[in-house]
C-alpha cells in the first residue's frame, strides 16, 4: 500500500510485518503494535526485498554467508543460488525512490535480507556465525538514506527506543515539508530549540550556528548541512537530567504567572521524575496544562511539549 496524503509522515515497513504473506514458508510475521500504529498514524509503503530481488513465495530459506571476498546472500542448504547482486540491483533501485518519499522505515528483524543489526553471518558448518551482519537491503537502504529514521520491530519493543523513533520521524516529516528559504529553515529551528536542548545544552548553539550561515545563494546547501546534523542530535536519548533541564528553562517562561503553590507542585514532579517515581508524562502533562492557561506564543510553536500525536501516549512508558 502506498498512500501519498501528506497529513502525517510516510513510513516504509517490511511487508511480512504488515500481514502480507511474503516469507519464503508463505507466512507472515504480522505486527500487531506496527500494523495498528502504521494504520493510525503513517501513510505506511510495505516491501518485500526478496520478492523485490526476485524471488517466489515459498522459496528456499537464504542468509548471509562470508565467502573469500564478500558477504554473500545465498540459499541456506547448499549456497548454490548466488541472490546478492539481484538484491544489490533492487536495494539500490528502491532505496534511491524511497528517498524522496519515506520519513521513516521499519524493518523485520535479523531478516538476512531487512535486519539492521545482529544478523548472523555463516561461514562453514563447524563454524560460529557471526552476529554482527546487516541485511542485504537494509544495509544498501540506511548507506543511501542515512538521514531517514531505521528501527526494527524487536527493538521497537523497547518504551525508549519506540519514543525516540517516532520523534524522529515525525522530526523528519516536518522538515521536508518546510520550504528552502532562510525564514522556513529558521523557524524550524526555532520550533524545535528544547527537543534539541533535551539532547545536550551544547546543540541549540550548534545548530543555530550552521542555520544562521543560510542566505539566498547558499540556502540549499546550508539545508542539507542542517538536515544532517539535527537527525544525528535529535536520534540521541534525552535522560531525565537533560529533560529536567530542558523543563526547567521551560519553567522560566511562567515564573512571573504561577503562585507559590504551582511552582512548588511543578518542582516536586520534576523530583518524582527525577527520582524514577513517575514517568515523563507527568511533568510534561503541567507544563502543557501551564501552557493552555498561560498561552505563551513562543512555547506553543515548541515541538518538544507535543513532538507526535498525544494519542500515542509514549512519553507514559519513559
Amino acid at each position: 500500500m502506498n498512500n501519498d496524503n501528506q497529513t502525517k509522515p510516510n513510513v516504509g515497513i517490511s511487508a511480512c510485518l504488515m500481514g502480507f504473506k511474503v516469507r519464503y514458508d508463505g507466512g507472515h510475521k504480522n505486527n500487531k503494535f506496527i500494523h495498528e500504529v502504521a494504520e493510525q498514524y503513517f501513510n505506511y509503503v510495505t516491501t518485500c526485498p526478496e520478492i523485490g530481488a526476485g524471488m517466489g513465495t515459498p522459496r528456499p530459506p537464504i542468509h548471509l554467508y562470508k565467502s573469500k571476498d564478500d558477504i554473500l546472500l545465498v540459499d541456506r542448504d547448499d549456497h548454490s543460488i548466488d541472490f546478492t547482486k539481484a538484491m544489490q540491483a533492487f536495494a539500490q533501485e528502491s532505496a534511491e525512490s524511497f528517498a524522496k518519499s519515506l520519513n521513516g522505515f521499519v524493518f523485520k528483524a535479523k531478516s538476512p535480507s531487512c535486519g539492521i543489526e545482529r544478523v548472523p553471518i555463516h561461514q562453514d558448518i563447524n563454524s560460529t556465525p557471526d552476529y554482527r551482519g546487516i541485511g542485504a537491503f537494509a544495509k544498501i537502504f540506511m548507506q543511501m538514506n542515512p538521514n531517514i529514521p531505521v528501527e526494527d520491530e524487536g527493538r521497537l519493543n523497547d518504551s525508549k527506543i519506540r519514543e525516540n523513533f517516532f520523534e524522529r520521524v515525525y522530526a523528519h516529516y516536518r522538515f521536508t515539508m518546510i520550504n528552502d528559504t532562510v525564514h522556513e529553515l529558521t523557524k524550524f529551528h526555532a520550533a524545535y530549540k528544547y527537543s534539541i536542548m533535551a539532547r545536550g545544552s551544547q546543540y541549540p548553539s550548534i545548530l543555530g550556528k550552521i542555520a544562521s550561515s543560510a542566505n539566498r545563494q547558499n540556502i540549499k546547501e546550508v539545508r542539507q548541512e542542517y538536515f544532517t546534523e539535527f537527525m544525528k542530535i535529535i536520534k540521541i536519548q534525552a535522560t531525565r537530567k537533560k529533560h529536567i533541564n530542558t523543563m526547567q528553562h521551560i519553567m522560566g517562561y511562567f515564573k512571573n504567572q504561577l503562585d507559590f503553590e504551582s511552582k512548588q507542585e511543578l518542582l516536586l514532579v520534576f523530583d518524582s521524575y527525577k527520582n524514577y517515581e513517575v514517568p515523563l508524562s507527568t511533568p510534561m502533562a503541567l507544563i502543557n496544562l501551564f501552557q493552555r492557561r498561560f498561552k505563551n506564543e513562543y512555547l506553543s510553536n515548541q515541538y518538544y511539549l507535543n513532538p507526535y500525536p498525544k494519542e500515542l501516549a509514549l512519553r507514559a512508558n519513559i
